[in-house]
């Protein structure tokens, strides 16, 4: 019969209490400050990376926001568009099939006054964008100024754009003020040099109100 073999005991050994002179007790004050440092370091950045991170979040929803909207205005303003052309086409059939002159006539001054209707709203609509965007940039578009006295360009009168032969434009008393008077027995006539690639244009008189007025300049 096996013999019991007594169980062996570990003695466990404590470690007696380190004792640290006083310039590692120092050290060991100075290594806790920096961590309390850098513990409230780090936090400080993580709050400022989460404040920026909604910020973004915010922006992007935002703009997300302003997106759809402008899509559904545009989806209306297609269905709008498409209705008023299927009348439109309804319209010009009636117009093929109707034999009276008079009837025919007061529809198509009806249709034109609707047309000149339109064209007004659209000019007041896009008056009204010109000065939310320059309310919003605060300064007026360059290509809606003179280049030579830098007013703004009005749709009529003396500051209106006028496109001289060589395609630059300028308001009208600019070019009036340049137009110069060329003598000659045979063939007497009035030019003006255009200031910006000067080339001469050559106008009957003297009267520059008769060159075209440049809508782009006024419209955009």
């Amino acid at each position: 019969m096996a013999r019991k073999r007594k169980s062996a005991r570990i003695a466990v050994s404590v470690l007696p209490k380190a004792n640290y002179t006083i310039a590692e007790n120092v050290k060991i004050a100075e290594l806790k400050k920096q961590i309390a440092r850098d513990e409230t370091e780090f936090k400080t950045k993580l709050n400022k990376a989460l404040s920026n991170l909604k910020f973004v979040k915010d922006k992007i929803q935002q703009n997300n926001m302003e997106y759809k909207l402008e899509s559904d205005k545009k989806d209306e303003e297609l269905t709008t568009l498409k209705t008023e052309k299927q009348a439109l086409t309804n319209e010009i059939k009636h117009f093929k099939k109707c034999k009276d002159t008079k009837t025919t006539m007061r529809q198509i001054q009806a249709e034109c006054m609707k047309a000149e209707q339109s064209r007004k709203k659209m000019l007041e609509a896009e008056s009204l964008l010109r000065a939310e965007q320059e309310k919003k940039f605060k300064e007026t578009k360059p290509w809606r100024q003179c280049e030579i006295c830098t007013e703004e360009y009005t749709a009529t009168g003396a500051r209106s754009p006028r496109v001289m032969s060589c395609g630059h434009t300028f308001c009208l008393t600019c070019l009036e003020s340049m137009t110069e008077f060329i003598y000659s027995r045979s063939d007497p006539q009035h030019q003006i040099r255009c200031p910006t690639d000067r080339k001469y244009m050559y106008c009957l008189n003297g009267d520059v109100s008769k060159l075209p007025i440049n809508y782009l300049a006024l419209h955009m």
